[in-house]
C-alpha cells in the first residue's frame, strides 16, 4: 500500500527512534535497562537500527513520482 501519511508517520516514528537512541548513548533515558546509570549503548544502537528500518518502511511505502 502506497500512502504519504504513512511514510510520513514512519519518518516521525524514525525520529523518535533517534531521538530515544541519543538519551540512552548519554545516559538520561533509563527505561527499560537492567542498570540505572550511565549510557546503554546496546539501546542506543537498537534503535538506531530500528530507525533505520523505519527510514526504509518510509521509502517504500511513498508513492512515487514519474
Amino acid at each position: 500500500m502506497k500512502s504519504t501519511p504513512i511514510a510520513v508517520g514512519f519518518g516521525i516514528l524514525a525520529v523518535v527512534f533517534l531521538v530515544a537512541a541519543a538519551l540512552y548513548a548519554v545516559g538520561i533515558l533509563q527505561l527499560f535497562a537492567s542498570t540505572s546509570t550511565g549510557p546503554h549503548i546496546k539501546h542506543a544502537i537498537l534503535l538506531v537500527v530500528l530507525a533505520v528500518a523505519s527510514l526504509i518502511a518510509a521509502n517504500f511505502t511513498r508513492p512515487k513520482t514519474v
